[in-house]
């Protein structure tokens, strides 16, 4: 639990990073990352009631909804309370997660491999880069089986890690709804 006392933080970087790691932040992280379908989805309607229309709202928009200038502008004003400020940091750590997701979906629907897979690709490629943005492609379009046969062949190429081809490929690709089944299902293909 952080505290509400800006004496207990050295800066406005200080307490956005122990907010990255709050458990309020932890829980709503959790919701943004549920299926669409599920009951526990979040609207970016309920979102901006969170930031409200106040000061922070147009500084938000004046900084291109960039929130580390937000918080530290607001936290040198000082004039908002941490509890009405973490609510609003919240709303605006949402909607950059929301925006940043579907930037990337954009960008998957055009055929380009946004930065934020290739990254979290490179590890299980061994690092390569061009490996993980062809990897991208070749599945884009594909079946779920047709994708689990597609990694089982890069696995026998020595591609992939066979330890990496279960659940850390499975969660980045389920992750960008690459691939939508269970991970259970995943691992029953994926020799």
């Amino acid at each position: 639990m952080m505290s509400n006392n800006r004496a207990d933080y050295g800066s406005a970087s200080d307490w956005l990073s122990a907010l990255r790691q709050d458990e309020l932040w932890l829980s709503q992280l959790q919701r943004l990352q549920a299926p669409a379908d599920s009951n526990i989805s979040v609207s970016r309607e309920e979102i901006m009631q969170q930031i409200g229309q106040g000061d922070t709202f147009h500084l938000w928009n004046i900084c291109q909804h960039r929130v580390e200038p937000v918080v530290a502008e607001v936290w040198e004003i000082a004039e908002l309370s941490l509890i009405k400020l973490k609510i609003q940091t919240i709303g605006m750590l949402s909607i950059e997660w929301l925006e940043q997701h579907a930037s990337d979906n954009r960008s998957l629907e055009t055929g380009e491999q946004p930065s934020a897979i290739v990254e979290r690709l490179k590890p299980i490629f061994y690092g390569s880069e061009q490996e993980a943005r062809d990897f991208l492609k070749s599945i884009q379009g594909m079946k779920p089986t047709q994708i689990t046969d597609k990694v089982n062949q890069l696995v026998n190429e020595k591609k992939i890690s066979e330890l990496s081809s279960h659940r850390d490929l499975w969660k980045v690709l389920h992750d960008f709804d690459l691939y939508k089944r269970t991970e259970a299902n995943w691992n029953m293909q994926v020799k």
